[in-house]
């Protein structure tokens, strides 16, 4: 682990490493575009399975179907908008000149590290707005 500190904004986090808040079991660019690519065909078929089960009035199936295609169709989408985020944030990374986020940190222990490492950083509200420890002055 090197042992440069950088600082990046909630636009520049993207989904690189682990995150503090959310539920996301993926983790790199490259498994978010496998797994929203094999969604794909999922995500297309199940919507014509639930045409074709209305067409022939099966009801069992057109509830299958429209299970099916609300989340097959659906992953697909927060696959397709998560790719677009990442996206967005790689290329403010990179016109920053950062690296890709490997680790995760609230600002509790972001705030600790920089109290017992003093930076000429100001431990203010303005620099770590999620810390829940009062600052001095807060009451």
């Amino acid at each position: 682990m090197e042992r440069t500190v950088y600082a990046y904004t909630k636009e520049e986090w993207g989904i690189g490493g682990s995150q503090p808040t959310g539920n996301y079991s993926v983790h790199t660019t490259t498994g978010l575009f496998v797994v929203t690519a094999l969604m794909t065909v999922p995500a297309l078929w199940a919507p014509l399975m639930l045409i074709i089960a209305l067409a022939s009035l099966n009801l069992i199936v057109v509830v299958f179907g429209l299970l099916a295609t609300v989340l097959f169709t659906g992953g697909w989408l927060l696959g397709i908008k998560n790719l677009r985020h990442e996206w967005r944030a790689s290329k403010l990374r990179r016109l920053k000149g950062l690296p890709k986020l490997r680790f995760a940190l609230t600002d509790d222990h972001a705030r600790a590290w920089f109290e017992a490492n003093p930076s000429g950083i100001d431990i203010t509200r303005n620099n770590f707005p999620d810390s829940t420890r009062p600052f001095p002055g807060e009451a």
